[in-house]
């Protein structure tokens, strides 16, 4: 009789404690997915000075209501404690009561760190406890640079040379570090110079006319109308050339060719692990909505020269004073 009235008193107090919380809010079951303890097999990967949120399951036979849609309903009482390493990064918000815990991650490095979260019953179920874990890794933030000058390959520096010089036939290259896929923002400027060598007319891909004002040929800057160069599955890059292949002096219609300037910028670089680490801020994957990387604009000129049109040789006429 004893025993059934613990029982009794057990269960009342249960049900007492069983609440809807608005505190959680509903699990994104469609893009969160269970991960593994098993560092050998699975390993969550974020870009360092990101941060991201980490959620558990609660226990199926305490929280029976849990995963109710729309109810998402925690027994009340219980506790849920996240440890995360110090060197990893910092917390935000409680480490305690929650099923998630947001990480402001910390240094880039190659260790695993091991986040734990426990699992406390309140008294009334014997105070008891369990625990999981997940491996996370810190990846260092993408990058990309043009690769370096070589000629007869890669032109990597400022390049001012004839039209018809060899080095013309070279490519124009981006190296990378990430985890691809990739997404860059670049941009090309193809522009004739007029006589005081400022900027003139400005020219699409196939090399004609677009007008006095600015125009680029290519723009991968991340706009609505034009988006950024996604996609990038290896950690070089080969741009775009002039839909002829060549980079020529251009004439513009006057019958005149002119020194060209075709101008390649980097603006910046994400990657698939920096792009999954800005998911609380865009959940949505908004193409527009990315963080970018290593932003400092890098610039390569390539200025192509007419060869000079010399006119007549004047002399004196042989019939002179004929």
């Amino acid at each position: 009789m004893k025993k059934m009235n613990f029982l009794r008193t057990v269960m009342s107090i249960a049900a007492a404690m069983l609440v809807t919380t608005g505190v959680f809010g509903q699990v994104e079951v469609a893009d969160y997915q269970p991960i593994s303890g098993d560092v050998t097999a699975e390993i969550d990967s974020v870009t360092t000075g990101t941060t991201t949120r980490l959620y558990v399951k609660p226990d199926a036979y305490y929280h029976p209501n849990y995963t109710a849609v729309g109810s998402w309903a925690l027994t009340g009482g219980f506790t849920w404690t996240w440890n995360v390493p110090v060197a990893a990064g910092t917390p935000q918000g409680e480490l305690t009561d929650d099923v998630w815990v947001e990480v402001l991650w910390g240094a880039a490095d190659p260790a695993n760190y091991n986040v734990v979260v426990t699992e406390t019953s309140p008294a009334a179920y014997g105070g008891c406890s369990g625990d999981t874990n997940v491996y996370v890794r810190i990846l260092a933030e993408p990058t990309v640079t043009f690769t370096a000058d070589n000629p007869g390959s890669i032109i990597g520096a400022d390049l001012t040379v004839c039209e018809g010089d060899a080095r013309l036939t070279d490519i124009v290259q981006a190296t990378l570090t990430g985890i691809t896929n990739l997404q860059m923002l670049w941009t090309l400027e193809i522009a004739t110079l007029n006589a005081s060598a400022a900027k003139d007319e400005y020219f699409d891909l196939d090399k004609l006319t677009l007008g006095a004002v600015q125009d680029f040929a290519i723009e991968r800057a991340g706009t609505v109308a034009d988006p950024q160069e996604s996609g990038i599955n290896a950690l070089t890059f080969d741009f775009d050339r002039p839909n002829d292949g060549d980079y020529t002096a251009i004439d513009p219609g006057s019958g005149t060719k002119k020194a060209t300037l075709y101008t390649y910028v980097i603006n910046g670089v994400n990657d698939r692990i920096s792009r999954k680490s800005d998911y609380l801020s865009n959940p949505t994957a908004a193409a527009q909505s990315w963080t970018y990387y290593d932003t400092v604009a890098e610039t390569i000129v390539i200025r192509v020269n007419p060869a000079p049109v010399t006119g007549p040789i004047y002399h004196i006429p042989n019939n002179w004073n004929n």
